[in-house]
């Protein structure tokens, strides 16, 4: 990464994961190690990631243009993430993230460091993990700062 800015666009993004189809739905347009990495990731309904960790910060945006919701796990409470919403996940805090069953969303995602640094590091029994079912989906509470900061300094019950 140079000292001044520069543009990312698809023609850069390296495929990171991609579909028994072969459709890539996790591309990464930046990788600086020390810096910063991004992407986006795209969830179909039903698609989830199991309970992990990074070495570094992440930040979760909801792009706009989603039809649904994102879904994030952690404390043991789902979360409903609305469209044009972010999250921020400290280094080493468990969560995992899923689509609803009837609608899928798109994340960007940014680590304070490379995809290296950051590191993916599975919690729990990744066996047993599964996508939000429909009844926690009825039950997941919105993600806003106000009842995030509620449930988060226990005043509000889960």
């Amino acid at each position: 990464m140079g000292a001044g800015p520069y543009i990312a666009d698809s023609s850069i993004a390296t495929i990171l994961e991609v579909d028994q189809l072969g459709a890539a739905f996790n591309k990464c347009y930046i990788n600086e190690p020390g810096q910063v990495s991004f992407g986006v990731k795209d969830y179909a309904p039903g698609r989830f990631v199991t309970l992990h960790h990074h070495h570094t910060w992440e930040l979760i945006i909801i792009d706009s243009s989603s039809e649904g919701a994102g879904y994030t796990l952690f404390d043991g409470r789902w979360w409903r993430v609305d469209p044009g919403s972010g999250v921020f996940i400290p280094k080493g805090y468990p969560n995992a993230w899923s689509a609803g069953r009837d609608w899928g969303f798109k994340m960007l995602w940014v680590y304070g460091g490379s995809l290296e640094e950051a590191g993916r590091i599975l919690d729990g029994d990744t066996q047993a993990f599964r996508a939000i079912t429909p009844e926690e989906e009825r039950n997941a509470l919105v993600w806003t700062a106000k009842t995030a900061h509620s449930v988060l300094d226990g005043n509000v019950s889960t």
